[in-house]
């Protein structure tokens, strides 16, 4: 009887790993993939910026600027992208 009882506990216990298990699986994203959604969102970004002061070109000149300088700042850090690729990407927002 006592094998019985701590038969079922090892089951119920498997089967609440397994449960868990399950509900844990997330679709992960590769590198590349990441990396192009996030040089998607600053380019949005800063077209957003220049949009917003088109008419005016000297703050638009300013808020590109601050923007550039951001992002830098925000690349240096990331763990994606090498410090090369981080160069390519703000000289090609630089560019817009």
């Amino acid at each position: 009887m006592d094998i019985f009882i701590v038969v079922v506990i090892f089951l119920i216990i498997g089967v609440i790993f397994l449960v868990i298990q399950q509900g844990d699986s997330t679709p992960t994203k590769n590198t590349a993939l990441k990396k192009e959604e996030i040089i998607q969102k600053y380019e949005d970004d800063l077209k957003d910026i220049l949009t917003k002061y088109e008419n005016n070109q000297s703050k638009q000149i300013e808020q590109k600027k601050l923007y550039l300088q951001k992002c830098s700042s925000e690349f240096s850090r990331n763990i994606f992208f090498s410090e090369s690729e981080a160069k390519q990407i703000i000289q090609k927002l630089a560019k817009l």
